[in-house]
């Protein structure tokens, strides 16, 4: 308790508190503190969606931001024990930790004391980010996409198999990767899979993944799978928005389908699809993990964290019409067409990009 103390004061006397302004909440509810590592991209409103879902009925759900891919870690700092203001002036009766930041920067400030924290989104290990020998008061949803089935099924879809697919990514592979794309390009940046060769390549800036994307039929590929994309900027140092810049862009001028693993790329306006992880599915199993704290009283440290790496099939139909593909018979009837999709996706009718500022985001949700 005496390092969160010590953060506090830090954190009031550095001139970058924020005023703690007063949300308007349903009084017959709980509170519970939904931390998000990122910013209004699709892939937190997706997965949000699905906390609301399990729990938005029964608890009021304040939404705060710690913009980690476009601040620095000084102010994610901030940000993190901002959280723990903003726990303690609600009273909040748990946290959910959206993805790797906020359970790196916020988790230490929560573990071993009264509030239960449920994570979600988690890629590495939360013994990275966690000290267990008090961190008993956590557990969660390990994100761990299968990429090597996704492609496998998405394969399946050609009628002609394809020879050379271009793997794109904003980032290289870290020495830490514990995704089994990782395992996929950890010896050589090309790999076979059903005889078809995927190169690993990476793209880190906007003029660079341009550029990639505009060569690529020209190169010899039949299709792109987007890897990550969250992370590019411009040569003037402008971040680009991972869909309605990124993807939006590369669905109008890419010559050859764009295809990806994550629910938050699929769209009419984004990429055609494929062997997919479900964003609010993912949202909906933590939601059951907070629920079983709260309303049955199970100990978080009786939870095994959950593995998620579940897919399935979602593809956009104006999307397979223009590149000219059927799916296969087997396949269509197990198909989750994206064109019935909730308004989340809308970023002109929506935006949930309000800053430093914790707000409840139930009411957008709920329509």
């Amino acid at each position: 308790m005496g390092r969160i103390v010590f953060y506090l004061l830090l954190f009031l006397s550095s001139g970058y508190a924020t005023e703690l302004s007063t949300l308007v909440l349903n009084k017959n509810k709980e509170n519970i503190l939904v931390l998000h590592s990122w910013h209004d991209i699709l892939w937190d409103r997706l997965w949000g969606k699905g906390i609301n879902n399990i729990l938005g009925k029964d608890y009021n759900l304040i939404r705060y931001d710690f913009d980690a891919m476009r601040q620095g870690e000084k102010e994610i700092k901030r940000r993190a024990v901002y959280s723990w203001e903003l726990a303690q002036k609600y009273h909040v009766v748990g946290v959910v930790f959206g993805d790797d930041q906020a359970l790196k920067y916020a988790g230490p400030l929560f573990q071993g004391t009264k509030y239960p924290g449920v994570y979600l989104g988690v890629n590495f290990s939360p013994r990275k980010y966690l000290d267990y020998t008090k961190a008993d008061n956590i557990t969660g949803v390990l994100e761990r996409p299968l990429y090597k089935t996704a492609i496998k099924k998405l394969f399946k879809i050609f009628s002609q198999k394809p020879k050379k697919v271009l793997f794109l990514s904003d980032s290289p592979l870290g020495k830490e990767a514990i995704t089994d794309v990782a395992k996929l390009f950890s010896k050589n940046k090309s790999t076979t899979i059903f005889k078809t060769k995927i190169d690993f390549t990476v793209a880190d800036t906007w003029e660079k993944w341009q550029k990639t994307t505009l060569d690529a039929k020209k190169d010899g590929y039949d299709f792109i799978m987007v890897a990550s994309r969250y992370i590019l900027r411009d040569k003037e140092g402008t971040y680009i928005e991972p869909e309605k810049d990124l993807l939006k862009w590369m669905t109008k001028n890419s010559e050859i389908p764009v295809f990806g693993f994550y629910e938050d790329g699929v769209s009419p306006e984004f990429h055609v699809g494929g062997w997919i992880l479900n964003g609010i599915k993912h949202g909906e199993e933590a939601g059951k993990i907070m629920q079983k704290i709260l309303q049955d009283g199970v100990n978080p440290l009786e939870i095994n964290p959950l593995f998620y790496n579940f897919g399935e099939y979602i593809f956009s139909k104006t999307l397979l019409k223009k590149y000219n593909l059927t799916l296969p018979k087997d396949i269509e009837d197990k198909v989750k067409y994206i064109e019935d999709r909730h308004d989340l996706y809308d970023f002109e009718k929506y935006s949930f990009d309000k800053g430093d500022i914790a707000w409840t985001p139930s009411i957008i949700y709920d329509k």
